[in-house]
């Protein structure tokens, strides 16, 4: 390859026919086209396991770009095609975008704020999400949700939703993030909670005495934090710990870095199918833009 550019080498591989091409030379497609999606990769050690889900996870990268613009749109410009159901290729902007509001809010992502810098290492239980607007949305709108994401809500989303909120974080959205279930601690691990509960006098003052049993301490401290959360109290670390032991989604502090997320309001994917459309209807209607 002295004498070829890289771009060339990989634009040669590219015309090679599939099955004359070598294990080593496939791969090395795989990994170009890497390059060109991703920001920050210039060797194989650079992928990490959350971009390789989201290669190969989510087939429409631009269409979760698309989402994330339309979270940034005000309500007058996502009226666009709210006021006209049967415009072709309408892209339900008022629709999504009301779904995707009460999303964020759970994520606590600002509208007014770069969207990708703003997703953070974060764990969502179900009680973060029962009761939240996003659930009642979905409950209320699940078919036109369905239909307008083209994503399945699993039959039991009353009971489980924590399940189609890992799913509509990344293949909407385009998060990383992953579905941790419910593991128990060693008693090494419980210790500290316990030990603070008890100097609190917790067990005493709210549940009649201090159990002798770890299974009575546990279900005690578990009610306690659920009355702490219900509050709006904060956490002490080891009522954080024990928490996270329950069945959550991880929001991973590494997300993939896709450079549609990046390339700012300039580059807008919404903004160029909406010129585009514009310039069509303009056509259709004599020179006369809508």
């Amino acid at each position: 390859m002295t004498s070829k550019t890289w771009a060339e080498y990989i634009h040669e591989l590219k015309d090679k026919p599939h099955a004359d091409r070598t294990e080593r030379e496939n791969y090395t497609l795989l990994f170009a086209d890497i390059m060109e999606l991703y920001e920050g990769i210039k060797e194989p050690k650079d992928i990490t396991k959350e971009l390789e889900e989201h290669y190969y996870g989510i087939k429409n990268k631009d269409l979760t770009v698309i989402h994330r613009e339309i979270y940034e749109l005000s309500k007058d410009e996502r009226k666009q095609d709210y006021k006209n159901p049967c415009r072709p290729g309408k892209l339900f902007l008022q629709e999504k975008g009301e779904v995707i509001d009460t999303l964020c809010e759970i994520l606590e992502i600002d509208q007014n704020k770069d969207f990708h810098s703003q997703i953070k290492k974060k764990l969502i239980f179900e009680e973060d999400v029962v009761g939240s607007d996003w659930y009642f949305h979905v409950l209320k709108y699940k078919a036109e949700i369905e239909q307008i994401f083209n994503l399945q809500i699993n039959k039991d989303f009353k009971d489980n939703s924590l399940k189609y909120f890992k799913k509509f974080c990344f293949k909407v959205m385009g998060i990383s993030c992953s579905l941790e279930q419910y593991r128990g601690l060693t008693k090494q691990e419980e210790e500290p909670l316990f030990k603070q509960h008890k100097k609190e006098d917790i067990y005493r003052k709210h549940y009649g005495g201090t159990p002798r049993g770890d299974t009575k301490k546990r279900q005690y401290s578990d009610d306690w934090i659920d009355r702490k959360i219900k509050n709006g109290d904060v956490l002490t670390t080891p009522e954080q710990k024990f928490r996270a032991r329950r069945r959550h989604v991880a929001i991973h502090h590494t997300q993939p870095r896709y450079k549609g997320y990046l390339s700012g309001m300039e580059n807008s994917i919404l903004r160029k199918l909406y010129i585009k459309d514009g310039i069509k209807n303009s056509k259709q209607n004599g020179g006369r833009a809508r």
